[in-house]
């Protein structure tokens, strides 16, 4: 009897060092997710190169995903990336802005009028596409181009193929919503 009670005692302490020994674990990743972003967020403001903008652009909207505020202070230079005179930013920027959970009336305008701007280069396009998927069913209002651009696009075309996946996408987050 004595042994199962010392037993139930040392299971005790095993379960709440293992609780302690986790929460702090999940204290160090979150440290190194802030860390990560600040990083992130200085190299976007201050890189010299379009791939280092990308690069930056790419790990915060990975960030973004994993929690929106981790990216907060990086978010006034994602929005100036959408104006970037190089295309390869500007549609790195396009899918980040999707990745960090912003107001959908603020960023489906902004994605959606890229998507539909022909001027545009098509890596910007498919930014935008992979953006709005990325928004889900917050993006509603882009589905009638998606699918139209996916209609009306060949078999090789990039930007058709990003199309098809994103309204996809949207759609069936719309009705798993319902």
């Amino acid at each position: 009897m004595m042994w199962g009670r010392a037993a139930h005692v040392v299971a005790g302490w095993l379960l709440v060092a293992s609780l302690v020994y986790l929460g702090s674990s999940l204290e160090a990743v979150r440290a190194a997710q802030l860390k990560e972003a600040k990083k992130y967020t200085e190299q976007l403001k201050s890189a010299r190169t379009a791939k280092e903008k990308v690069v930056a652009l790419q790990e915060l909207g990975r960030l973004a995903a994993i929690q929106k505020s981790l990216v907060a202070e990086a978010l006034p230079y994602i929005y100036k990336a959408l104006e970037d005179k190089d295309a390869e930013v500007r549609g790195a920027a396009a899918h980040c802005l999707g990745q960090c959970d912003e107001p959908a009336e603020k960023v489906v305008p902004l994605l959606h009028n890229l998507l539909k701007d022909e001027k545009q280069p098509e890596v910007v396009r498919i930014g935008a596409a992979r953006g709005l998927a990325a928004m889900g069913g917050q993006a509603k209002a882009a589905l009638p181009t998606l699918r139209t651009i996916a209609k009306n696009a060949d078999k090789k075309d990039r930007l058709g193929k990003e199309a098809k996946q994103a309204a996809k996408a949207i759609a069936s987050l719309i009705k798993d919503s319902k």
